[in-house]
C-alpha cells in the first residue's frame, strides 16, 4: 500500500501545479518537481488516516521545514496555509475567467458566486487560526465545514446553470484539502479545553 501511495504521489506531483515555492527537508524541487525518495513515516501515518492521503502528502511536503515536529497539529497548521494559497490561486483564476466571459450572464453569475465564496474562505483563515490557538475545536469544525460547503456552492452554481465548470480541478483539490483538515481536527488533534 505504501508503494502504491508513493507511486500515486509521484504521478500527482508531476501533474498538479505547485502549491508553493517553499523549500523543505525532503528535497522537493519546484522546477522539475522531484518527490522525496522516502516520505517521513510520521507524515505518512497522518496522511493515511485522511480521506485523501495523496493530496495530504502533496500539499504538506512543500511546506515542511527541517525543524518542524511532525504531528497532527503541525500538519493542520500547514494545511491551513496550503488552503489559503490554493484559494488565492482559485480566486485569481476565477477572476480572470470572469473578465474574459464578458456579458454571458449565466456564467458570470457562476464566477461571481465562486469569487464570493473564495473570499469568504480567505476571510475564515484568521478565525481558523484563532480557534487553533485557543483550542476551540467546535469553532474549528464549524469554519472548516462551512468552507467545504462554499466549494460545493461554487460547483453547484455551474451545475444549476447547465454550464461545465472550468474550475472543477482546483475546486476538487481545495475540497480534498479542507476535508483532510477537518479529518485531522476531528480524529487526530486533541485540544485541551481552555474555555
Amino acid at each position: 500500500m505504501k508503494h502504491l501511495i508513493s507511486i500515486l504521489v509521484f504521478f500527482l506531483f508531476f501533474t498538479t501545479s505547485s502549491i508553493a515555492s517553499a523549500s523543505s527537508s525532503y528535497n522537493v524541487r519546484q522546477g522539475n518537481q522531484k518527490l522525496p525518495v522516502a516520505i517521513d513515516p510520521k507524515l505518512q501515518r497522518i496522511c493515511d488516516k485522511t480521506d485523501n492521503p495523496v493530496e495530504c502528502l502533496i500539499t504538506t511536503i512543500p511546506f515542511l521545514r527541517k525543524k518542524v515536529v511532525i504531528n497532527p497539529m503541525s500538519i493542520l497548521d500547514i494545511e491551513v496555509e496550503a488552503i489559503d494559497i490554493k484559494t488565492k490561486e482559485a480566486l485569481g483564476k476565477a477572476s480572470k475567467l470572469l473578465l474574459s466571459s464578458s456579458n454571458l450572464k449565466p456564467i458570470t453569475n457562476c464566477f461571481n458566486i465562486c469569487i464570493n465564496n473564495y473570499k469568504s474562505i480567505l476571510e475564515s483563515k484568521h478565525r481558523i487560526l484563532d480557534a487553533i490557538s485557543v483550542g476551540n475545536d467546535k469553532q474549528l469544525k464549524v469554519e472548516l465545514s462551512s468552507n467545504v460547503d462554499k466549494i460545493y456552492h461554487c460547483e453547484d452554481a455551474f451545475e444549476e446553470a447547465n454550464v461545465k465548470s472550468p474550475i472543477t480541478e482546483v475546486n476538487s483539490l481545495l475540497n480534498k484539502m479542507i476535508t483532510n483538515s477537518l479529518t485531522i481536527t476531528i480524529d487526530m488533534v486533541h485540544f485541551h479545553n481552555k474555555n
